[in-house]
């Protein structure tokens, strides 16, 4: 008795009222978005907010028996529960149920499993065993090969399902990543591509690789300030001879393609560059390989996006980029949510009044989409009310990762916390059009029992674990 008035004492309160909170919340969500009339009582089992309520029962039993277990197992389960759940991705591959194009539920009677969701639990818990362990170094190269093989074997089976959405899931690792020692000059690299990848879907080739020797000489005048005088002539010769260059070749009948022209003039920069600083050979080394490896990214992202990614997938960044208008096709989700949203005003439409939600002008509305319907019928003040309770929630994680003695549930508490803010902020921001859509629940409020059981499971083995800070 006295150890159990201990745990409840111990456990982050705060934390699990917002969980109460949201997951109430999402039920009502739920509820309005898919209402029937003939079916009209919040606890209709033929009906999705009917089933929801049974997960919402069955998640709060897992939260308790979670509290109850010894916090040992989960470090002494860590590396079974990954290895059980990598058999559960391929044996998915091999018979599992196909929902949307993507082959990655299970069906066990009339219920379905998608372990991929749980797999963001092994992951996490054999990441923070492993970093957690004495003597772990991050940038050692035998660590970093293990961490790899941690991470990117799931991805691997989950893309092989067409998931791409859960894939991009464990990029979220890199926060915990970064917290415990990672180089955060990756993140900046990833940004950096990434908008790299962006400007070279936008722009022509010239246009590109202009902005890139404009980016090059900044950061070379960034490292050297004393050379700014230096930098400016030669920007102001390369420019000029660029521009000079450009005539020629309008006015004769040279036929060479603009973007060879360019990187002809763009080597004799660089070699005018390299002689002016021959001082400084390791600067300018990686700025050299810096710009050349962006020119070569550049110019291979046409090939990448027409080869790689899938046809729908290529529609949704191209409404996303507004490279193309099909909003009775790819960006129909997207237009109809930001009219649901839109139509909210300040205050909302009220509850069951939404005129998007009623006539289900919006697909997916109780799942990846839900958020629509808070804005609909809440409006501004409701969004604003959901986003504060979600930041909060995740101001109260670092909270308690930050307050741990022990390496193992820090880690944890990261890998949770990277894990919703990346379901959070992608959501959201699909859901009013900032990014491509790629079918990632909201947590805690949209429809089903995986997506819920998951968040559940982790969010309270963290709470577990904090108990004996």
């Amino acid at each position: 008795m006295k150890r159990q008035k201990n745990i409840l004492q111990a456990l982050d309160w705060k934390t699990i009222i917002v969980y109460i909170i949201l997951v109430c919340t999402g039920w009502i969500c739920i509820y309005s978005s898919v209402y029937n009339t003939e079916h009209s009582s919040i606890f209709d089992m033929s009906q999705r907010y009917g089933m929801q309520l049974v997960w919402i029962g069955t998640a709060f039993a897992l939260a308790i028996f979670i509290l109850c277990l010894d916090i040992k197992i989960f470090t002494v389960l860590s590396l079974p529960l990954y290895l059980f759940t990598l058999f559960l991705l391929i044996f998915v591959l091999v018979s599992g149920h196909e929902v949307n194009g993507s082959k990655s539920w299970l069906a066990i009677g009339s219920i379905r499993i998608q372990p991929a969701e749980f797999m963001k639990i092994a992951t996490s818990l054999i990441a923070s065993y492993l970093i957690s362990e004495y003597g772990f170094k991050i940038n050692s190269v035998t660590n970093i090969l293990k961490l790899l093989i941690i991470f990117t074997v799931p991805v691997a089976l989950i893309l092989m399902q067409k998931d791409t959405g859960s894939a991009l899931v464990f990029a979220s690792f890199l926060i915990m990543l970064y917290r415990e020692g990672m180089s955060g000059w990756i993140i900046i690299g990833i940004i950096y591509l990434s908008i790299l990848f962006i400007i070279s879907l936008l722009l022509p080739a010239l246009e590109t690789v202009c902005i890139l020797t404009a980016l090059l000489m900044l950061i070379y005048i960034i490292l050297n300030l004393n050379v700014l005088w230096k930098s400016l002539k030669i920007a102001f010769t390369f420019i000029t001879g660029l521009i000079l260059a450009m005539f020629i070749r309008n006015e004769t009948d040279i036929r060479l393609e603009t973007q060879y022209l360019i990187l002809i003039y763009v080597a004799i920069f660089l070699f005018i560059f390299i002689m002016s600083y021959k001082g400084r050979i390791a600067k300018l080394l990686f700025v050299v390989i810096f710009f050349f490896s962006s020119v070569f990214i550049s110019f291979s992202v046409d090939y990448v996006f027409n080869n790689f990614l899938k046809q729908h997938q290529r529609e949704r960044i191209e409404d996303m980029l507004n490279m193309r208008v099909d909003l009775q096709g790819t960006g129909y989700n997207v237009n109809q949510s930001k009219i649901a949203i839109g139509s909210g005003g300040l205050f909302g439409q009220g509850f069951l009044q939404g005129t998007q939600t009623k006539f289900n002008f919006v697909p997916e509305q109780s799942t990846d989409f839900i958020f629509c319907t808070i804005g609909e019928e809440a409006g501004f003040a409701g969004c604003l009310i959901i986003i504060g309770l979600y930041l909060f929630l995740l101001f109260r994680i670092i909270i308690i990762a930050e307050r741990q003695r022990f390496a193992f549930t820090r880690i944890f508490a990261y890998c949770t916390f990277g894990i919703l803010f990346f379901h959070f902020t992608v959501n959201i921001s699909m859901t009013i059009g900032l990014i491509p859509v790629i079918g990632i629940p909201l947590p805690f409020l949209s429809y089903g029992g995986s997506s819920l059981w998951a968040f559940t499971i982790m969010l309270f083995i963290l709470l577990k674990l904090d108990t004996k800070r």
